[in-house]
């Protein structure tokens, strides 16, 4: 999938960007915060970590599933195909 249209893909589900840094090498580095459900986490934000290599342009669905997992999203699909 397209960064741009994952970053506002998993926003509208709220997985939020909380940093997105540019490395001295040209990679990227983007950074996602997430609030966790109430219970049992009482509030408690999941952070992830994206590392993108210079001129990636594309995240892996394998790497967007762990990405939901960790954020406790894991019942949302991947869309195949689609225009956000």
């Amino acid at each position: 999938m397209k960064i741009e249209k994952l970053l506002r893909w998993l926003a509208r589900h709220g997985i939020e960007v909380s940093e997105n840094r540019l490395q001295h090498d040209g990679s990227r580095v983007i950074i996602f915060v997430t609030q966790l459900p109430d219970f049992p986490h009482g509030g408690r934000h999941a952070w992830y970590v994206l590392a993108l290599e210079k001129g990636q342009t594309e995240v892996s669905e394998s790497e967007i599933s762990t990405l939901l997992r960790h954020c406790w999203h894991g019942e949302l699909e991947i869309p195949k195909d689609f225009d956000i």
